[in-house]
């Protein structure tokens, strides 16, 4: 696959114990202007509300480097999170949020299509982890805020996701597992 890159500063925004925060540089993979303008209108329908969310799966990957071309846009946040989101997203909705379980996840789940791009919304989100229910919530507490095109986009970090799709196991999780192995590979790089 080719790859339309792009340099994207990514702010860690949280402050660790050294009283230091961190800037990091990725490389960015391209993603289609359909994508970008549908988080600008996710971005500008969440301003100014209080709901913690962030990004997980393909957009986030694609926001912080790894190699991946996104289809659609999935949004982690709180129970209270995905009603208001889904409240916000009402004249895109294809699924309202509700109550959903499978055999690998669990949350208020509900589906939207923003101009033609699968937007799916994930409140209290939790993995089966060895027969457990793990939640996501520790992920909206300080999450990375990338900076694409004068958005400022909460995201889930490489390496929450890659503990994720390694513990999962699905048919596409070593994949995505083996990109973002490269794009920490290319950060680390970059550093030095």
């Amino acid at each position: 696959m080719t790859v339309d890159v792009q340099i994207v500063r990514l702010k860690m925004l949280c402050e660790y114990s050294l009283g230091v925060f961190f800037v990091f540089t990725y490389m960015r993979s391209a993603i289609e202007p359909k994508v970008i303008q549908v988080l600008r209108i996710v971005t500008g329908k969440l301003k100014g509300k209080n709901v913690s969310w962030v990004l997980i799966g393909s957009t986030s990957l694609a926001l912080q480097g790894v190699d991946i071309k996104p289809k659609d846009v999935d949004i982690l946040t709180s129970k209270g999170g995905a009603f208001e989101i889904g409240e916000l997203l009402k004249e895109y909705e294809v699924e309202p949020v509700r109550l959903k379980k499978s055999e690998l996840f669990e949350s208020f789940f509900g589906e939207f299509n923003v101009n033609g791009i699968e937007v799916e919304v994930m409140g209290d989100m939790k993995e089966k982890v060895c027969d457990k229910w793990v939640s996501l919530s520790s992920r909206l507490v300080c999450p990375k805020i990338v900076e694409i095109e004068g958005m400022r986009i909460p995201v889930s970090s490489l390496l929450e996701q890659q503990k994720s799709y390694e513990q999962l196991g699905r048919r596409k999780d070593p994949v995505r597992v083996r990109k973002i192995n490269e794009a920490l590979r290319r950060a680390e790089e970059n550093v030095d």
